[in-house]
């Protein structure tokens, strides 16, 4: 059984910037009294302080997911999600391969690859952001041999509805453990994009989903047939946080889910690849 959570930050006066620090820490310790295994702060969160964090993962003795922000060209930017060990090492560094909007483009580089981390609880897989809105990232992090994967976002608080939609689709379609953690909910003021002056309204409402607690292909069938109302959000979304900050706590027993994922859901599916070493062209 390994705890996670899912950390709803709120940005400081934006993302990005050095004030995000110390609150990331504060948070930190508010996680470590919940004796938690795996943490993970939202995309672009807290964009600084890695040795800092990295003392602190090893304090709280917990894995520890961050966005670190580091100047690469004149007007070029890498955007660089990190997994930080118990021991308050960097065992991970991954970079985003779907640049969804047109100024993302011009702001960040994007990469080709998308790794799987090793830890003690099992293989964890990170998809940051837009990467989840393709099916394909997730069956590549499922077909490596994922056991949990964690949606590190900064989401618009107006299409949050498509976001758990989103989340909960690929949790079924991989019978994969899914934690979604989005900022809490912030405003940017004065962007401008293609010509229109936006102060856009991101985060609030992450979630943690679970697939169903079945066994058998003989519950999967029967279950539902027989008049039991399975795969709602009510029984896949074990937490859902509101607006404001908050952290979510879901303990789960992965290995239950990596079994029936492999021995059963995906018995009888005759399409299937193997992604080790594929890339994003």
């Amino acid at each position: 059984m390994v705890r996670v959570a899912a950390i709803q930050a709120k940005p400081s006066d934006g993302l990005f910037t050095e004030k995000n620090l110390p609150r990331a820490l504060k948070l930190l310790d508010d996680v470590a009294r919940m004796e938690v295994d795996i943490a993970a702060f939202p995309e672009g969160y807290p964009s600084t302080g890695e040795k800092e964090l990295c003392k602190k993962a090893r304090e709280i003795n917990s894995y520890v997911i961050a966005t670190m922000l580091q100047k690469t060209q004149a007007s070029k930017y890498g955007s660089t999600c990190i997994l930080i060990s118990p021991e308050g090492e960097v065992i991970g560094r991954q970079g985003k391969t779907t640049l969804l909007w047109v100024f993302e483009e011009g702001l960040f580089e994007s990469v080709d690859s998308l790794p799987l981390h090793d830890t003690t609880h099992g293989k964890l897989g990170i998809l940051r952001c837009s990467e989840i809105i393709y099916p394909e990232p997730m069956s590549i992090l499922t077909m490596m041999g994922a056991d949990i994967v964690f949606v590190v976002s900064n989401w618009n608080a107006n299409v949050i509805s498509l976001w758990h939609r989103i989340i909960l689709v690929r949790s079924w379609e991989n019978w994969m453990p899914v934690v979604g953690v989005n900022t809490a909910e912030w405003v940017k003021p004065q962007l401008v994009y293609a010509g229109f002056e936006l102060e856009p309204r991101y985060g609030g409402h992450s979630i943690i989903v679970i697939p169903e607690d079945v066994m058998s292909i003989d519950e999967f069938i029967v279950k539902p047939y027989s008049g039991e109302k399975m795969f709602t959000e009510e029984r896949l979304i074990r937490a859902k946080a509101g607006k404001d900050e908050e952290i979510l706590v879901v303990d789960i027993d992965m290995k239950r889910y990596s079994e029936f994922r492999w021995k059963v859901f995906f018995r009888n599916r005759r399409l299937k690849f193997n992604a080790l070493g594929m890339v994003f062209r």
